[in-house]
């Protein structure tokens, strides 16, 4: 079926989110990793926002719109003392609440010199944001990681910047059929990409889930568990929670007596995708796993294939976004019965960017 099909579907259905699809501002996004925040004061674009972010003198973090309500200049070019930045071009003085608290050329500093804040919560390893209005800031509605702080699983994670839409990120992890055609056989062979699906959409979240029964355990799982050559049952659930955050869900059965007295093996992997742009998008991941947690040495080198592979994924997705950008025709993609998680997801975000929600 063609986009288009899919889009007159049902009446209700409304179109599908691409990139020129507005953001969706009422909702939590990773502004940066608890690593790449300190004293320094540090600017990165947030959905189209230029952010100044920085710790207080108590550890917090901040978030400022990184802009000089006065004349334009970029607050992180200014100066840091105490929990309060000085504008490097006037002198403009502002607190970590957007307030100006000193103007040099006046005494009066009138109420309406302020930047904008913007709500930051941290729950290592990861910094959020909340680009919406403030007043909708719940912390309690931050998607739920738990498996980055339990003491039966340990992680490893990063940072990558892509040339690429957020909603093609979604779309990507949402559709796992690429596994053995872009990665090879380190995620999994063509058996994989044959398994049977389930798709299933709870109010404004999508899963998938695939399961491939009584099959050789892939290279890469089977290198993590020490079970190369068993036969195992591997079910993979995909989540799109949020128009900012992802989670796959994979366990795997070991079928011939398992290892060390385990035949259950768990892998998470975290996908947080916050646009920069229309065009760029803030890549936050981790992977977490309950397999040889004290084993440094197999995370390190489990973070280097992770990046290896996901540089696959960014490749394959920055010619895409070329290709999008550069040719103006009224091409229509073609979708397959494995994109409809992928289609129900951009329905919903295509949805709440009408709604503002």
């Amino acid at each position: 079926m063609s986009i288009a099909e899919v889009q007159a579907f049902s009446p209700s259905s409304g179109r599908l989110a691409d990139h020129t699809t507005p953001f969706v501002r009422n909702e939590w996004y990773v502004a940066a990793l608890s690593e790449e925040i300190d004293r320094t004061l540090r600017d990165r674009w947030l959905l189209g926002v230029g952010v100044l972010l920085y710790r207080k003198s108590d550890g917090s973090p901040a978030a400022l719109k990184n802009r000089c309500p006065h004349r334009s200049f970029p607050l992180s070019r200014g100066t840091l003392d105490g929990d309060e930045v000085t504008c490097g071009y006037h002198g403009l003085t502002f607190g970590p609440d957007g307030a100006c608290t000193r103007i040099p050329s006046q005494e009066v500093v009138p109420d309406v010199v302020r930047t904008r804040s913007f709500p930051v919560v941290e729950q290592a390893p990861l910094i959020w944001i909340w680009m919406g209005d403030p007043a909708l800031a719940d912390p309690t509605t931050i998607p739920e990681h738990p498996w980055l702080d339990m003491p039966d699983y340990t992680h490893v994670g990063g940072y990558q910047h892509v040339k690429c839409n957020y909603v093609r990120l979604h779309e990507n992890v949402l559709y796992l059929t690429h596994f053995p055609f872009l990665h090879g056989e380190a995620l999994g062979d063509v058996a994989y990409a044959q398994a049977p699906f389930e798709v299933a959409a709870e109010g404004n979240s999508v899963r998938i889930t695939r399961r491939l029964e009584d099959h050789p355990v892939n290279a890469g799982y089977g290198a993590a568990i020490g079970n190369l050559g068993h036969r195992v049952n591997r079910t993979s659930e995909s989540w799109f929670k949020t128009p900012a955050f992802h989670v796959a869900h994979a366990t795997v059965e070991d079928l011939e007596g398992g290892v060390e007295g385990r035949t259950d093996f768990h892998f998470k992997i975290l996908h947080m995708f916050t646009p920069e742009s229309a065009t760029t998008t803030h890549y936050f991941w981790a992977s977490a796993r309950d397999v040889k947690i004290d084993d440094q040495a197999f995370s390190e080198a489990g973070r280097k294939r992770t990046v290896s592979v996901f540089l696959e994924d960014v490749e394959a997705l920055e010619r895409i976004e070329a290709i999008w950008t550069r040719e103006d025709d009224d091409f229509q993609e073609i979708s397959v019965a494995g994109d409809r998680a992928g289609l129900l997801m951009r329905r919903i975000i295509a949805r709440r960017a009408a709604q503002g929600a």
